[in-house]
């Protein structure tokens, strides 16, 4: 097998650069494909998306242009785990196949996810209240008006995605899946099932791992967790390999 595609999916608001270091931090083997939805980055001209259907769609149309075809592995922080985890079963609808590994990353779970419909149309300053709780917007963007403006379409268009986003009833995954989690994401782990829960979607092998630090560990221990990808990556392809013979 040559290089293995991996498809990554950022956070809410974010975009392609989110892995921008992760070229050199992963394997020659391993080729990162970055993955992110309209209104940011290179596709700042673009009407964002508000709705899933529409979303994976999107997403998997880059997917295919970028690899298409052999196996893949995908991985996605905060809602790029429940993005990550359509993409997954999208592609199988379309005749790629199931991925060799999913990594789901900072995510609650289908299961324990509560539904918020607000976010299109609720006060700018309760949403700016919501990006100071989370912890991951840099104050600079809070605190420029014009950055707030040009970011703010997106957000809120990610915001309801998360909020609207619902388990589907079908048939589970067999790929391994990795479950990733920051020791102070303090939301993350107050709630029942956010993160066992992801163990009802596949009927691999799972594996919950934990990193040191808050729910954007992804930007401050980008090293530590590209390696365990590499290493999780690993442990799926030899139980692939287990399989087949």
């Amino acid at each position: 097998m040559g290089k293995l595609p991996l498809f990554l999916l950022p956070y809410a608001g974010g975009s392609e650069h989110i892995y921008a270091r992760w070229n050199a931090l992963l394997p020659e083997w391993i080729e990162p494909y970055p993955l992110m939805l309209p209104g940011r980055g290179r596709r700042m001209g673009e009407k964002p998306l508000t709705e899933w259907p529409s979303a994976i769609a999107d997403l998997v149309q880059a997917a295919l242009q970028s690899s298409p075809r052999g196996p893949c592995a995908i991985f996605g922080h905060s809602l790029g785990g429940v993005l990550a985890l359509e993409l997954a079963h999208a592609l199988v609808g379309c005749g790629r196949g199931e991925p060799v590994w999913l990594g789901v990353s900072a995510a609650t779970s289908p299961v324990a996810r509560e539904e918020k419909t607000h976010w299109l149309d609720c006060s700018e300053e309760e949403f700016r209240e919501r990006l100071i709780e989370l912890n991951g917007t840099p104050k600079e963007l809070l605190d420029s008006q014009e950055l707030m403006d040009i970011m703010m379409p997106v957000l809120r268009a990610d915001f309801h995605l998360s909020g609207t986003y619902r388990g589907v009833d079908r048939e589970p995954l067999r790929c391994p899946l990795s479950v990733f989690d920051g020791t102070k994401d303090t939301e993350l782990h107050e709630k029942p099932d956010a993160i066992t829960g992801w163990d009802r979607e596949t009927t691999g092998p799972v594996r919950h791992l934990t990193i040191e630090g808050g729910h954007f560990y992804i930007n401050s221990q980008a090293a530590r967790l590209a390696e365990l990808v590499r290493r999780e990556i690993d442990h799926a392809l030899t139980y692939a390999n287990a399989r087949v013979c």
